[in-house]
């Protein structure tokens, strides 16, 4: 009998000698070949993240730049518009000011001699007729503010144009 447990446990040694050397082969197979699959693997997936981040980063900069693009033509407009209107605000707002002012002053035609008076009366902005009767008129002052009157709608709308 203890033939035959020398010999179970000659082949028990064996197979548990076998099994551990196979063991430490796979295992030192496994760490040899193992590393070196996971670091490319590792590598490729490191490389791919790499590539899509880039991707992503080119994509906001263009996204950027495109804003960027269109916040700067914007300001460029402004500063082109804003001095047109503030120009058509500042005419209008005078124009109005002028039509609706309570004290007006007008220049003593009377007293003018008659170049001095036809030369005024060539740049005045009042239609032909009231010219006319401004020349014919024995009291030039009354007939010239009620012209002057007259004018000053037109003057407004053109300023306003």
């Amino acid at each position: 009998m203890q033939e035959i447990i020398a010999k179970i446990a000659a082949v028990f040694g064996a197979a548990v000698f076998t099994l551990t050397t196979l063991t430490g082969l796979a295992l030192w197979l496994f760490k040899l070949f193992g590393e070196k699959w996971i670091n490319n693997k590792f590598s490729e997936r490191l490389e791919a993240f790499k590539h899509d981040r880039q991707k992503e980063v080119e994509h906001l900069r263009f996204e950027i730049s495109k804003l960027f693009d269109r916040t700067t033509k914007l300001h460029q407009q402004e500063f082109e518009i804003l001095p047109k209107a503030w120009s058509l605000l500042v005419r209008s707002y005078n124009a109005a000011a002028s039509m609706t002012a309570s004290f007006r002053t007008y220049p003593d035609i009377t007293r003018m001699s008659l170049p001095h008076l036809e030369e005024f009366l060539s740049k005045a902005p009042l239609d032909s007729w009231q010219k006319d009767e401004l020349r014919s008129a024995a009291d030039k002052n009354p007939v010239l503010s009620r012209g002057n009157f007259l004018a000053r709608p037109s003057s407004c709308a053109e300023a306003l144009a």
